[in-house]
């Protein structure tokens, strides 16, 4: 994600330029769906469930320390098929969602994060359909019979209704409202970090639950449908398109993408002929395109630092707000379209998308990497020099850990703000300088390539970086994480 001036509560100068009809939910408690079927006999028991063919998708859940209200540690969710229909005229949403489930620990019910906003029309549990619970934002799944722990199942879910953004309690402006998005004319988008996606599919909205994808999104003819992967091609029958996506890289719930809206497509190689998609409204192309053909040159350089780009293909969509590092698919807003965002935001890939935090409270080991990146590759390409940027920075850490606490350890309410930016770039710095830039780089290069699809967290990385380097960094990593003034 994004971090500019105006989004943070901090009122020093940036050292770089802007980076710049639908039916009611069930009452809570009430049926989502119809009656259930009739227990199962013993010669009737589930049938056996592949989880091998989705292996990739494996994870090791975790309750969040920040916003525990989100994500099922119980429950590792290996695949999500969506087939998403996009009516813009009457602003409605349908949908059906076929999750391919692993328990983490012994379970008799599957609990998933899905809006109210979207009535449930019907729930199967491996064919069977079974009478689902609503209550708040949670979808309650029983299961005919419980699972053991590693024992998998397949729930479907059949939805409808006009999607809403839920309010994130942040004080950060662009992020106050997550998740699904209506404009004008019935365009829509869905940006979410750190939760949201649960607005328009059910979902373990957690990032310590990466899972495999296949997205279908059917739009009116004329129209298009981005998601998160790699794009598979469209097909169109009589008024209406469907446009597909994959995903064969893991993905974390915060790191997928919905956008519907009349986009033009334009088609680009990156390095090594990795393929790229532009999605832009034809009134942007004039100023937006050029941007977005900066990509390929911006991965060749960011490759250079840090190795092979880890997906196999890339793409840019020009949505209406914000900016995000959507996997395989960055989303930029108007004000956010500028090559240093670009750099920033493709720098995610490495930290953040391929190598994510297990939870919330180390998001500084996404942004701060992501920051660093954009501040060199701007001293780099347009001016200015990174001892300049992180001296500039250096005078008011102490102001952004006043209003919104250490970058480790952030307020509740403070996710985004630019403490978990520019604090941990300086202390990137610091490591650089003690390394030397020959080590420094190796070091980043590394990290990302030996953890590839990974979920990771600070105790990790700690007892990498002082492996990798035969350094102890214990002290400084801690120090410029926790400390409630500026280190020296």
């Amino acid at each position: 994600m994004t971090v500019t001036l105006a989004a943070s509560a901090c009122s020093a100068p940036r050292p770089a330029p802007p980076a710049a009809t639908s039916a009611g939910p069930a009452a809570p408690g009430s049926p989502a769906a119809g009656p259930a079927s009739p227990a199962a006999s013993p010669a009737e028991r589930r049938p056996a469930v592949d989880l091998g063919a989705y292996e990739l998708g494996r994870s090791r859940p975790v309750a969040d320390p920040v916003y525990p209200a989100y994500g099922n540690p119980s429950i590792d969710v290996l695949h999500y098929d969506l087939a998403l229909d996009w009516k813009p005229g009457t602003r409605t949403l349908t949908g059906t969602a076929r999750l391919t489930v692993r328990a983490a620990r012994p379970i008799s019910r599957v609990k998933l994060d899905f809006g109210r906003a979207l009535k449930v029309d019907e729930v199967t549990v491996d064919g069977t359909r079974v009478r689902a619970t609503r209550k708040y934002d949670d979808l309650t799944i029983p299961l005919a019979e419980p699972l053991g722990a590693d024992e998998g199942t397949v729930v479907t879910v059949r939805y409808h209704g006009r999607p809403k953004p839920v309010d994130s309690k942040q004080r950060r402006k662009d992020i106050s409202m997550l998740g699904f998005r209506i404009g004008s004319g019935g365009r829509a988008w869905a940006l979410q970090e750190p939760f949201g996606a649960f607005t328009w599919f059910p979902v373990n909205d957690h990032p310590s639950d990466e899972a495999l994808y296949d997205v279908a999104i059917t739009v009116p003819k004329g129209w298009s449908g981005v998601a998160h992967g790699t794009y598979q091609g469209k097909t169109t029958e009589g008024r209406s398109s469907t446009f597909r996506w994959q995903s064969t890289d893991p993905v974390a719930s915060y790191l997928t993408v919905f956008a519907a809206d009349k986009f033009r497509m334009f088609k680009d190689k990156g390095p090594r002929g990795i393929p790229i998609t532009y999605w832009i409204r034809p009134r942007d192309v004039p100023k937006q395109l050029p941007v977005a053909r900066r990509m390929p040159s911006i991965m060749r350089w960011l490759e250079k630092k840090l190795g092979p780009y880890p997906f196999p293909s890339a793409g840019l969509v020009a949505t209406s707000d914000s900016g995000m590092e959507t996997q395989q698919m960055i989303a930029l807003g108007p004000r956010y379209m500028e090559p240093s965002v670009v750099a920033h935001e493709l720098a995610h890939h490495w930290f953040g998308d391929t190598v994510t935090p297990r939870t919330w409270r180390d998001m500084w080991l996404n942004e701060g990497f992501a920051m660093y990146f954009e501040m060199q590759w701007y001293a780099d390409h347009e001016d200015g020099t990174i001892d300049e940027f992180i001296s500039n920075i250096r005078t008011y850490d102490a102001e952004l850990r006043r209003e919104n606490g250490p970058p480790g350890d952030y307020r509740r309410d403070a996710f985004g703000q630019s403490n978990v930016y520019y604090s941990p770039a300086i202390m990137l710095h610091e490591i650089r300088e003690r390394l030397g830039d020959r080590r420094f780089w190796t070091m980043t290069r590394a990290w990302p390539q030996e953890h590839r699809n990974t979920t990771q967290d600070r105790a990790a990385f700690v007892k990498w970086i002082n492996q990798h380097t035969g350094r102890n960094f214990t002290k400084l990593i801690n120090t410029w994480l926790d400390s409630k003034t500026t280190p020296r």
